[in-house]
């Protein structure tokens, strides 16, 4: 029975609807807006020229919260709640400035400082180096070259000519005070004479060694054209191994002043132009003229020994860059002489490759 009434109960339960007890409705979200918060207008000027100033950037610190000056400098912004109540102010040439607002406020003049050593691009991370002396077209410069010539010599109706080999030389330009240039190129060599129905060949030879030395100025034409102009000192001498075993006097197996010692002075003007044709190959063009000029002559017999020159000298020179301070040289010049007392021609037609240093750029790149 007692089951039967328990059975009863739990049935009783089953059958009432279930309800649920509400809940309280959730609380209403407060929303952040600007429209709450603390609104900033005016204008921002130049604090040295009372220029305004737009495009400055003002933003909230902290915050994305953010505008720009418009036109006239004018300015507005509504600061948001949550966020330090700072206004940042800056632009591209002037100091920021960090300002606090606790309060509304209207027809505001910020000053921002212009910068004083502001520049408006910033140099690159690889800039190119800045210009020296020594990056001019003519710059300092060592060259060692080998060379070969070719020389005729007429006199009266003597005919003579050939070639030389094996001769080395030393070119060099130095710019101690640029645009003031010394320049000089020297050279020693020795040329085979044969002499016809002479027992052997070589009869003799001459031993040569000249000196060329000037200075100058060099005036930029434009960036790739540069013109050296200034004066200019030739010695030239030839020292003939003709002398005889007796009495030391010259033999003189060709009846011209080749058979002579001989030492020519020559006095004059030197122009140039560098022709830079790219970023490694250089062309000299040059022209020396020596309008006065003497030329000692040492044991001639029945003529005076002293003869009067003209001369000249014109070449070409072309220098290409293998690596920065160390160049390859190809150079051709003629040297012309003109003996006015003795009526003789002296021309020398000179080719000579080198490999030219230029100490300063080379001792820059092993820095």
């Amino acid at each position: 029975m007692w089951n039967k009434l328990s059975l009863t109960v739990l049935a009783l339960l089953l059958s009432l609807p279930a309800t649920a007890a509400e809940l309280p409705p959730n609380p209403a979200v407060t929303e952040t807006s600007m429209e709450q918060g603390v609104s900033i207008e005016g204008l921002v000027q130049d604090a040295a020229s009372g220029k305004p100033l737009e495009n400055v950037y003002i933003k909230q610190e902290d915050s994305l919260n953010a505008a720009f000056s418009q036109a006239g400098g004018k300015f507005s912004l509504r600061l948001m709640r949550g966020f330090p109540s700072v206004l940042v102010f800056s632009r591209e040439g002037y100091e920021s400035v960090a300002l606090p607002f606790q309060n509304s406020s209207q027809n505001l003049r910020i000053n921002l400082q212009p910068l004083k050593n502001y520049q408006p691009s910033l140099a690159p991370a690889h800039s190119q180096p800045e210009a020296t002396d020594n990056l001019h077209i003519f710059g300092d410069q060592f060259t060692l070259f080998y060379q070969m010539n070719y020389s005729m010599l007429f006199e009266q109706n003597v005919g003579i000519q050939g070639a030389a080999m094996n001769e080395m030389g030393l070119d060099t330009d130095l710019l101690l005070f640029y645009p003031l240039a010394i320049r000089g190129r020297f050279y020693r060599g020795r040329l085979p004479v044969n002499v016809a129905n002479f027992p052997f060949q070589p009869a003799f030879f001459v031993n040569t060694l000249q000196a060329k030395i000037g200075t100058g100025w060099i005036q930029d034409l434009n960036p790739n054209l540069q013109i050296y102009l200034g004066g200019d000192l030739l010695f030239h001498n030839q020292s003939p191994d003709n002398r005889s075993s007796q009495d030391q006097t010259p033999v003189p197996f060709t009846g011209s002043v080749l058979d002579f010692e001989q030492n020519r002075v020559s006095l004059g003007a030197r122009a140039s132009l560098a022709w830079k044709i790219n970023d490694r190959l250089t062309l000299f063009p040059d022209l020396s003229i020596y309008p006065v000029g003497l030329n000692f002559v040492r044991n001639r017999p029945g003529s005076s020994p002293v003869d009067f020159l003209l001369a000249g000298d014109l070449g070409l020179k072309g220098r290409f860059e293998i690596m920065p301070g160390i160049y390859a040289i190809a150079n051709y010049n003629t040297q012309l002489w003109y003996g006015a007392g003795a009526n003789y021609l002296n021309n020398v037609h000179f080719f000579h490759l080198g490999v030219s240093v230029d100490p300063w750029t080379v001792a820059a790149k092993l820095q």
